[in-house]
């Protein structure tokens, strides 16, 4: 849509409304914010939204999805964790810059 912005770090395609990376924290004018794990919890995080914990994912869901829109994983309502489906993540962002092996995001 008209407004919507690249980002210049990790070229996700943001909202207009936002003046930082969903993504990665970046800011719309080449300012890094204050980021752990590689995303923010800003103003465009709403009650019911989710953070996909699946591999290293992390990415920010709005609570009208089942599945996260990055890697695919399915969201488990009962258990709070996700039944992560492998064959829908490959060459879907696995790898997260800077994280390694066994790292982890936490939902509380």
């Amino acid at each position: 849509r008209p407004g919507d912005w690249n980002c210049r770090s990790c070229q996700h395609l943001n909202f207009q409304r936002r003046d930082n990376c969903q993504r990665c924290g970046e800011s719309r004018y080449g300012i890094r914010v204050g980021s752990t794990l590689g995303f923010t919890a800003g103003s465009d995080v709403r009650p019911g939204d989710w953070y996909c914990t699946a591999g290293n994912c992390g990415t920010h869901n709005f609570a009208s999805r089942s599945t996260c829109f990055n890697c695919g994983a399915f969201k488990d309502e009962s258990a709070g964790g996700f039944d992560f489906d492998m064959s829908r993540s490959r060459g879907f962002g696995g790898n997260r810059s800077g994280w390694k092996s066994g790292d982890w995001i936490c939902t509380r």
